[in-house]
């Protein structure tokens, strides 16, 4: 009870008494408390009483328990190096070194899709539009012929098919010359079919769609201009002027006529399916020696680099440098060729998740566009979420769920940090591009910078995620340890509150101090001010009396100047 008492006793504020009343023989007590070593460790056992009531200090050995975590800390350390040297090599030979320079990633991917389409995003220049490809030259002789045959148009004037109206058939240019008023217009555009699937036609079926006499209509050279490449739908809708009941039908007759031109769900498919072949096969090959050569690269140079390190470490040898050099050498064309049996797996491997990369960028391309950028993250991570998704679904015989959850873990965290490095490139290069020294080298350096950076964010982060999981897994004195550094931080927390506390209460007297002095001063603003109120009445006195005397002054020197005059003019009498 005395314990609370004191506590109570010291986060009573100074404030909160009157200023008149003493401390009490308590209050000396509580200010004092924390300067004994012996209050302050009993303060400290009554505070870790209340905070943690279950919990029971052990006696640990406390030099065995931080030689464990130290070589626990160390061995993550040595991980932690080696992991960011592997990391990083791989980066800069893989994603940012071997990809540019196999592939040539587009926005949209490897095949066209009909959402990409729509955007005018086409795979291949082959399937741009094109005027030049939609030829219609025979099917606009054959239309003039038949116009002039059935009276629609003759050397004055035609019918407008969207209006119904005459108007001339020549019309006189800027320079007075004469020409064309009447222009043939195709009512589907031809950019809007070939938006539609006409890309997927050859030449002569596109020649087909584009010379179909259902779909070519006359209007004037103003209406043709105005309409351009907008779809039929809205160009001749009642919002332009038109009357939807003349250029529907037309539309619609228009449209049955294009569409008998364009592919159907299974000329879609079998086109899709070929593109996806091809281009499957064509990933497969340039994945597949990707990733081989990217195994033999990786350990030349991680060799080279241990050889060369051990070259030089052996100062003392009695070869000679040259000796060491071309043995290292020798060494490190050895272990690549003990490379060869992974390179080819890795070629199998790498070449079928090419494959499925290319499938899955043409799925999602169906409902969005990809960038170039977003293309290659899908490839470069298929190989990471394919780790994962393997260890999920056939995880080795006798693995721990623990190590398997780290494993899928590290993949999809591997796949989140190549993505931001593939997307760091740009903005690395342009700030590269922004320094004037750099600027001719700046497409060599982006990819090696991104890939370092890359390289030591990814092992950082598996060494954040083997930390953060053995912290989960552990279930030994981990909690208990933290209790226990939670109380030595507590009890130094405690040490530094009882010195602040005592300066406090020297602060608090120093102010009791000041509060006194504060009266004093203002016991004597109020004499002051009395004295100063008496003087302003005695000042007003005066200033009466001032002004009595000078009206008494007046009135003398009134009657003054009243006795002269009247000795004036006795004088002169």
């Amino acid at each position: 009870m005395l314990k609370h008492t004191r506590l109570k006793l010291m986060l009573v504020h100074p404030f909160n008494r009157s200023p008149e009343r003493r401390p009490t023989s308590k209050e000396q007590m509580s200010r004092t408390t924390f300067s004994d070593p012996a209050k302050l460790v009993e303060l400290e056992t009554l505070l870790t009483e209340a905070a943690f009531p279950n919990l029971v200090r052990q006696p640990m050995p406390l030099a065995s328990r931080t030689a464990k975590q130290q070589a626990q800390k160390d061995e993550r350390l040595q991980a932690l190096m080696d992991s960011c040297r592997t990391e990083v090599i791989q980066q800069i030979i893989g994603p940012f070194g071997l990809t540019p320079a196999m592939f040539d990633d587009i926005d949209g991917g490897n095949v066209t899709t009909q959402h990409n389409a729509d955007q005018d995003i086409y795979a291949k220049k082959s399937e741009e539009y094109a005027r030049t490809d939609y030829d219609y030259a025979t099917a606009k002789s054959k239309k003039l012929k038949s116009a002039v045959e059935s009276g629609e148009m003759n050397s004055q004037e035609f019918t407008d098919a969207y209006t119904g109206q005459k108007a001339p058939t020549k019309r006189t240019t800027a320079n007075g010359k004469m020409v064309m008023n009447a222009e043939l217009d195709h009512s589907i555009p031809l950019k809007q079919a070939h938006k539609e699937g006409g890309w997927m036609l050859d030449k002569e079926h596109r020649k087909a769609l584009a010379s179909e006499k259902d779909n070519l209509n006359y209007t004037t050279f103003e209406n043709n201009r105005a309409k351009s490449d907008i779809a039929a739908e809205e160009a001749l809708s009642e919002q332009n002027g038109y009357d939807k009941a003349r250029t529907q039908p037309i539309i619609d007759k228009a449209r049955e006529a294009v569409d008998n031109h364009l592919p159907n769900t299974g000329d879609r498919i079998v086109y899709h399916g070929r593109e996806l072949g091809a281009t499957g096969a064509r990933e497969f090959g340039k994945a597949g020696l990707r990733r081989a050569f990217g195994v033999l690269l990786h350990e030349f140079v991680n060799g080279s680099f241990q050889e060369t390190q051990l070259a030089f470490n052996q100062r003392h040898s009695e070869e000679t440098l040259l000796n060491r050099f071309l043995a290292a050498i020798e060494r490190v064309l050895k272990r690549v060729q003990g490379k060869f049996k992974q390179a080819l797996d890795e070629f199998f491997k790498g070449g079928l998740q090419g494959f499925i990369s290319n499938l899955l960028t043409f799925l999602i391309n169906n409902l969005v566009t990809t960038s170039a950028k977003v293309v290659t993250i899908i490839r470069e991570g298929m190989h990471k979420l394919w780790d994962a998704l393997k260890m999920l679904l056939w995880p080795p015989q006798d693995l721990p769920a623990s190590e398997m959850m780290r494993a899928v873990t590290k993949s999809i965290a591997g796949l989140f940090t190549l993505g931001a490095g593939m997307l760091w490139e740009q903005s690395i290069n342009a700030f590269l591009l922004s320094i004037p020294v750099l600027a001719p080298v700046a497409g060599l350096i982006a990819p090696v910078l991104t890939g370092l950076l890359t390289g030591l964010g990814t092992a950082l982060l598996m060494y954040g995620i083997d930390s953060i999981i053995d912290w989960m897994l552990d279930k030994g004195t981990a909690m208990l340890d933290a209790q226990i550094d939670t109380l030595q931080a507590q009890s130094e927390l405690i040490a530094s509150l009882a010195a602040q506390m005592d300066v406090q209460c020297q602060l608090n007297a120093g102010y009791r101090q000041l509060i006194g002095n504060h009266q004093q001063v203002a016991s004597h603003f109020h004499t002051a001010e009395r004295h100063v109120v008496a003087a302003q009445l005695h000042a007003e006195s005066a200033v009466t009396d001032q002004r009595d005397t000078v009206a008494t002054l007046n009135r003398a020197i009134d009657a003054r100047l009243r006795l002269n005059q009247r000795l004036n003019t006795l004088l002169k009498r």
